[in-house]
């Protein structure tokens, strides 16, 4: 319960980003991934999203880390759940939840609580980042 209490923090914090990084299904999955990845540059190769109506969305992303070979493809796959119906803000992604239920990478599932600190760190990274470009706006006028 604990867990899905932090997930739906993180994701009403996600969904206020303000059309920044982690507005979409997409963008969101792309994130986490990053920060799984680590120090490690992702380099993304294809996506695709599906749907299965009033169950899940799925993004599943095609992609590289940086310096290795172009045939070492990866594959991320996340997960969106239905969103709870008793929450009370409005959802950016419609009726699945801000964030991804389950992920995987190569076919190996992320566990709860890593999944849980890697949206933290997307999260995180995104909100540096618009404060960075606020910051750069602010610096050239």
């Amino acid at each position: 319960m604990r867990r899905l209490v932090i997930v739906t923090i993180v994701g009403v914090l996600a969904g206020c980003s303000g059309g920044h990084g982690l507005d979409s299904p997409l963008k969101t999955c792309k994130a986490v991934t990053v920060a799984l990845a680590g120090n490690k540059a992702v380099v993304w190769q294809a996506e695709q999203q599906s749907e299965q109506k009033g169950v899940q969305w799925q993004v599943t992303l095609d992609f590289i880390l940086e310096g290795q070979p172009a045939t070492d493809v990866s594959q991320a796959v996340c997960i969106y759940g239905l969103s709870s119906p008793d929450m009370d803000y409005r959802n950016t992604m419609g009726e699945y939840a801000n964030t991804p239920t389950s992920m995987m990478i190569n076919g190996m599932p992320i566990p709860p609580s890593d999944l849980v600190q890697a949206v933290n760190r997307a999260t995180a990274d995104t909100a540096k980042g618009i404060g960075q470009d606020a910051l750069q706006k602010l610096n050239s006028k």
